[in-house]
């Protein structure tokens, strides 16, 4: 499995109500994001790992994913899964999840955001 690395620092995150922490790492498909999905659409197998903190706190407590899936997956909405992670990475919640579709389709390009703001 390859290796996520940070793409955006750790700032207040727009889920759960804004009450905590996190940072964005991406694996090698999304290498350049941020700046990479302004400019395009991310490549099927690019990959986001959002891992949640509270604040001040070095352990996640929750981890948010979204992977790029091939053409057709879910033509609609980027072709988006979107997973809900524990902290030892087990899914608790995978696939086309209707809340996260419907905030994604807010962002400026490709269903993504950019990181915390």
């Amino acid at each position: 499995m390859p290796a996520f690395v940070p793409a955006a620092p750790r700032g207040r995150s727009q889920h759960f109500t804004g009450e905590l922490e996190a940072e964005v790492r991406v694996n090698p498909a999304a290498a350049g994001y941020p700046e990479l999905a302004r400019a395009r659409s991310l490549p099927a197998g690019a990959a986001l790992l959002a891992p949640h903190f509270a604040p001040g706190r070095a352990e996640p407590v929750v981890l948010l994913a979204m992977v790029k899936r091939p053409p057709g997956y879910d033509t609609a909405d980027g072709d988006w899964e979107y997973l809900v992670l524990t902290p030892a990475g087990e899914a608790t919640h995978r696939g086309r999840l209707p809340l996260c579709k419907r905030c994604h389709a807010e962002a400026p390009r490709d269903h993504v955001f950019g990181g915390p703001r």
